[in-house]
């Protein structure tokens, strides 16, 4: 993976000519029409969702909560479709879900996720978008057995106390679940960068806390119910991707190791 990132950094002005050319958006959107029914099913389901949840709240959640939070929830889980469906319009849908559940998260005091939303916005979304090929031909290997996991383990309790500290200062008031996202995502994101097929471990685990996290966001004011709703998507979602029999996860090749693999640049 990191591979990827210095070949797409040292190449810039190479790759920056991917969205000025012709039929670029095009080419993008075209990419959903191959979506499974599944996928399209989630989509349906959560805008009906944030309709009503929009509509229900509007009432006690000032307007432009609920406009952020509505956008937010749509473009969250078209973006989660289509990292599904390994299509390149994940970083477009990833990049503007990022910028709009930041200032969601900062709006409801979530400060440790609007930190993580800018960290997936910098570190995935703007690359995904410079490199339509980013997630072509992915081969990730699995990271052994008790030994493999214990350094992860090691990682996700250090990195968690120092959050947990560095936002106590600030007051974060949802402090224990909103420390505990990031410290998952960023372990999640760990085991991504590394290529290890057991990240779908900390996603899921991360989607279940997160879940909670805007439950309980919900539940105190200073939100609506609109991303605890796309967070029981991305669950759903997490769940195909899994088991289901053309879900991401079943469709990698698991490897020993990343190789040398080179991104090619999409004419």
């Amino acid at each position: 993976m990191f591979t990827q990132y210095k070949d797409v950094l040292t190449h810039l002005p190479e790759y920056s000519k991917n969205i000025f050319r012709k039929g670029y958006f095009k080419w993008l959107f075209g990419q959903m029409k191959s979506w499974s029914k599944f996928s399209w099913g989630l989509i349906g389901f959560n805008f009906i969702v944030q309709i009503l949840l929009a509509i229900q709240g509007s009432a006690t959640v000032p307007l432009s909560h609920t406009i952020i939070g509505f956008l937010s929830a749509n473009l969250s889980v078209l973006c989660v479709v289509g990292i599904s469906n390994k299509s390149a319009i994940q970083g477009w849908f990833g990049a503007t879900s990022a910028i709009c559940i930041a200032l969601n998260a900062y709006l409801a005091h979530n400060y440790a996720d609007m930190t993580l939303q800018l960290f997936y916005l910098v570190l995935l979304d703007i690359f995904c978008i410079l490199s339509p090929s980013w997630n072509d031909n992915i081969k990730v290997h699995s990271i052994g057995g008790l030994k493999g996991w214990l350094k992860y383990i090691v990682f996700f309790f250090v990195a968690w106390g120092i959050i947990y500290y560095i936002y106590g200062l600030l007051n974060d008031p949802r402090l224990f679940l909103d420390s505990l996202t990031l410290a998952v995502s960023l372990t999640g994101a760990l085991l991504e960068f590394n290529l290890a097929k057991e990240q779908f471990v900390f996603w899921i685990l991360g989607s279940v806390i997160t879940l909670a996290l805007w439950g309980q966001t919900a539940m105190m004011g200073d939100a609506n119910w609109a991303l605890f709703a796309s967070y029981s998507v991305f669950l759903l979602n997490d769940m195909y991707a899994l088991f289901g029999k053309n879900g991401w996860f079943r469709k990698q090749e698991v490897v020993t190791g990343f190789g040398d693999k080179q991104v090619t640049i999409t004419q």
